[in-house]
């Protein structure tokens, strides 16, 4: 079985690639399937920008990420993850 989640060499920022603020570098992330997870940090670490590239809400600068062995896009389309904001928001292509 896939890993839940396989991140390599991770890179993920704002602003474009050309002048990306990196907010993660270099990340390598195996989070296997049917284990927990705990992220935690300061505000403005990362934590909700890795969440949203796992849900296809963020594309990344570099690197690779695989969602139970797919791409978040692919397991986004078929809606096998699914993503709590914790502010109320509108999905770009739903509105």
């Amino acid at each position: 079985m896939a890993n839940a989640i396989e991140a390599t060499r991770l890179d993920v920022g704002y602003g474009g690639r050309q002048v990306a603020v990196k907010v993660l570098s270099g990340l390598d992330l195996t989070v296997e399937t049917g284990s927990f997870l705990s992220i935690l940090g300061p505000s403005g670490c990362g934590k909700s920008t890795l969440l949203r590239v796992v849900a296809d809400l963020l594309d990344p600068l570099g690197g690779t990420i695989n969602v139970l062995g797919d791409t978040p896009h692919a397991v986004r389309s078929r809606r096998d993850v699914g993503f709590v904001f914790q502010d109320s928001t509108l999905l770009p292509w739903r509105t």
